[in-house]
């Protein structure tokens, strides 16, 4: 069978310290993930057929190009920031929930039951998702749920470029120099208020750092690893480690 690439917007979600406090936490984090992505999704008014798929204790999204990546930007980090302002409010920090979220756009190669199969896109996005910058100012701010990161197309052409309402401002510009991941990258940090002058961002509301667990609940439409669209308690779709 032949698969042919084609140009999807990824999204790359990952969860913060999902590796530490037991199995456990680290089971109920990653049902805490697939409850919060899968209601952001489905709450996003753009009308595509998200791709989801499942890794671990993270998640890949892949999203038509026939929508926008300015609308992508647009609509979902908000929608997943207040579904993690909703989980974490009244948990203990332990039982709280950070996300690293990239963005990334190119060919990916999906099969006839919307399984992701590869693509350069989605190495990208998991690559881009663990530089250090992201990581050192997730560090640095724990009061923000979501560090987003872009790669510098995504940033040029829809944030700097686009509707003036995605806030270039709001983001910082990093060299990564790794192994995995070398060049220009933007980052915001989702749940703090951006500085005039750009950058990083200054506090919006004290939280505390170190993720957490909630077995999730409620019916929730998924595609699996195999292509099957279900719904049923505790389900959605996911992605890597933390």
């Amino acid at each position: 069978m032949h698969h042919h690439a084609r140009s999807h917007t990824v999204i790359s979600v990952d969860i913060v310290n999902s590796s530490e406090g037991g199995s456990l936490r680290h089971t109920r984090l990653v049902e805490a993930l697939h409850e919060t992505i899968g209601t952001a999704m489905a709450e996003c008014p753009l009308g595509a057929t998200w791709l989801p798929r499942r890794d671990g204790d993270s998640m890949t999204i892949a999203v038509p190009a026939n929508v926008g990546k300015g609308q992508v930007l647009g609509e979902f980090p908000p929608r997943v920031e207040r579904e993690l302002q909703r989980y974490n409010s009244g948990r203990t920090p332990e039982a709280q929930l950070w996300f690293r979220m990239a963005v990334t756009h190119g060919d990916v190669v999906v099969d006839g039951n919307g399984q992701l199969l590869g693509g350069e896109a989605l190495v990208e996005a998991a690559r881009i998702r663990d530089i250090d910058p992201l990581r050192e100012a997730m560090d640095a701010a724990p009061e923000a749920y979501i560090g987003l990161v872009l790669t510098d197309e995504v940033y040029r052409t829809s944030v700097r470029d686009g509707d003036p309402a995605l806030t270039p401002n709001a983001y910082h510009r990093v060299e990564a120099k790794s192994k995995s991941y070398q060049g220009t990258a933007w980052i915001r940090l989702l749940g703090i208020a951006p500085p005039r002058n750009g950058g990083p961002g200054g506090p919006r509301e004290p939280r505390t750092p170190t993720p957490g667990p909630r077995p999730a609940s409620g019916d929730i439409s998924i595609v699996t690893n195999h292509g099957i669209a279900q719904t049923g308690p505790d389900s959605v779709a996911v992605m890597r480690n933390g």
